[in-house]
């Protein structure tokens, strides 16, 4: 199913990082889900995040009471700052998830979040074509000795929900389809 991969070079993402920073992409065939090529890429980007997978939940809601101690911000108190817009009206500064958009277009979208320890962002790229697919990588811009730390702790956890959810995503139905 999912494979680590490498950033297309037409994503937003390339722009974004610098030497130094870390980067990782996986991907999944698309090539059984036309519904996912034609959605809207907030919607797809919501279907991803939102994969029901229970023990991906059990470790953010164990990150959230962790990194709350310490001042980081949490995914739960991020997630109250969705906009109640329909996702495809969603822009720039609004939310997918706890997720705030940086930039979306027809084929990619750029989210994330800044923090002291941190910034991070993840992109979801769709490419047509004979090999459809689409792409989830990561870049995390560490500002101290904290967000190597934290990326060092969380980085076995978060490549294995990275293609879990991918995994998730091309197996669910699209909820609004």
């Amino acid at each position: 199913m999912s494979q680590s991969d490498t950033l297309p070079a037409e994503s937003r993402l390339n722009a974004y990082r610098s030497k130094g920073d870390f980067l990782d992409c996986y991907s999944v065939s698309l090539r059984s889900r036309p519904d996912l090529l034609e959605a809207d890429m907030r919607v797809l980007a919501n279907h991803i995040l939102n994969s029901d997978i229970s023990w991906m939940r059990t470790l953010l809601a164990i990150r959230d009471r962790l990194t709350g101690l310490v001042g980081m911000k949490t995914t739960d108190r991020l997630a109250l700052e969705q906009s109640g817009l329909p996702l495809e009206e969603r822009q720039v500064g609004d939310r997918v998830e706890f997720f705030k958009i940086y930039s979306v277009s027809d084929n990619e979208i750029v989210l994330g979040e800044d923090d002291w320890h941190q910034d991070f962002r993840l992109s979801v790229l769709r490419t047509a074509g004979r090999s459809p697919r689409v792409f989830a990588a990561t870049c995390c811009k560490r500002h101290n000795l904290a967000g190597y730390a934290y990326l060092a702790l969380i980085l076995p956890f978060h490549k294995l929900i990275a293609r879990s959810v991918l995994d998730k995503a091309v197996t669910s139905r699209l909820a609004s389809a």
